[in-house]
């Protein structure tokens, strides 16, 4: 057995340089890494055909969390099991996270010179244009009745007055699975392969609750620990609108609630995430990393408390995000065909719109400032009518930052 024979137990040493490599290299946001996994799944190693791999793209999409990453655990689980999802995460996140430690510690020591920030304040802005054409783009698919409408609307002032985005998507959740369409014949029961799936995410979400849990036992709530941890899991469990939902959470709980950090400093945060390979939702370790070390996560600051900051996010974020997957993987080759279910989603989403509009809206409202605001326009209009990667506008924004700096 050659030095790699651990890994070979769980799937072939091809296959796990494969998800290190995409993970090291997908930068450009979900639409690109999962083109990417397209061509090398199914085009190159014809590991699925393009209908499984369709159907598994709209499971992931239709799940919690980030749908890239779980597309590579579903990819992986099918053709090796749940170890191979497993690991597969693993390598497809650990490049990303040890460029978001690495652009920490550059923001920590460099962050605040003039030339960095106006860099970084040109990217913010590209990012805040970016953001607004996916809400946009997001209200086009999803709002298309009253209700949902209504849901985004709500959803987006109560985000303004600091109102718990989860509460109010639970709440539309409720709404869409008890009050029916008036002209309905019957409530439809609840179909047999929804009621195993959900079965099986409760019963494999436990472990991630009892760690959650004992940290909240040994620590106590007002442990700056146990509130990364605590928003992380909120941030995942109600990304159903894509990161950009999540990261909403990540705002309301990090700069609005537990004041650890001014508006463009998590503006920054979500830079750093569009321009890191992996998920976008590897912010979320950028701003743990942060928080410990200002000092925020009551450990005193440093790198130690910056190392907890960096790691705590990433294992609540993508051990619920595979759980999830691992649970529901059935699901691509069965399908969910229950009408309530559906609907749930679909209002659930629509809050997902509304938190993801006021996320862009307060992050152009947060500096404004004709140079601010001719960036954001600039980036979003090319974005939405020119198709323009996401990494070169953010690039392009830094440089002019740059320059009016």
């Amino acid at each position: 057995m050659d030095g790699f024979g651990f890994f070979n137990l769980m799937m072939p040493l091809s296959d796990w340089l494969l998800w290190l490599r995409l993970g090291a290299t997908s930068l450009g946001g979900p639409a690109a890494q999962i083109a990417t996994l397209e061509q090398e799944c199914v085009e190159k190693r014809s590991w699925l055909s393009q209908e499984q791999f369709s159907r598994a793209l709209g499971l992931c999409m239709f799940l919690p969390g980030p749908e890239a990453q779980q597309l590579v655990a579903w990819i992986a689980w099918k053709k090796g099991g749940w170890r191979s999802a497993v690991l597969a995460t693993l390598f497809f996140v650990i490049p990303g996270l040890l460029c978001c430690a690495v652009l920490a510690f550059l923001y920590h020591q460099f962050g605040q010179r003039p030339l960095v920030g106006g860099a970084l304040s040109g990217a913010r802005a590209a990012v805040a244009g970016i953001i607004l054409v996916m809400a946009y783009r997001l209200f086009k698919t999803a709002l298309f009745d009253t209700p949902r409408r209504a849901v985004a609307g709500v959803t987006a002032i109560g985000m303004y007055y600091s109102a718990p985005f989860a509460f109010m998507a639970v709440a539309a959740g409720l709404y869409a699975w008890y009050i029916r369409p008036p002209d309905e014949e019957a409530v439809p029961e609840t179909s047999e392969v929804l009621k195993s799936a959900a079965i099986r995410v409760l019963r494999f979400l436990i472990p991630v609750g009892a760690v959650f849990l004992a940290l909240w036992a040994i620590f106590g709530h007002d442990s700056g620990v146990v509130k990364l941890a605590e928003v992380s899991l909120i941030a995942v469990l109600t990304s159903f609108g894509g990161a950009y939902a999540a990261m909403g959470v990540w705002k309301a709980r990090t700069v609005e609630t537990y004041g650890w950090f001014k508006e463009p400093v998590f503006g920054d945060a979500l830079v750093v995430g569009e321009i890191t390979p992996g998920p976008l939702l590897l912010a979320g370790s950028f701003i743990g990393c942060m928080a410990g070390y200002n000092g925020s996560l009551g450990m005193g600051g440093g790198w130690m408390a910056a190392l907890v900051g960096l790691l705590v996010p990433a294992i609540f974020t993508f051990s619920c995000s595979t759980l999830i997957l691992l649970a529901a993987a059935p699901l691509a080759d069965e399908g969910v065909g229950d009408v309530r279910f559906h609907d749930v989603i679909g209002l659930v989403t629509a809050a997902a719109a509304g938190a993801v509009f006021w996320l862009g809206l307060s992050l152009l409202l947060s500096q404004m400032t004709l140079v601010f605001f001719l960036i954001s326009a600039t980036a979003g209009a090319a974005l939405y009518f020119k198709k323009t990667n996401i990494l070169l506008l953010v690039a392009l924004g830094a440089a002019a930052g740059w320059f009016a700096a």
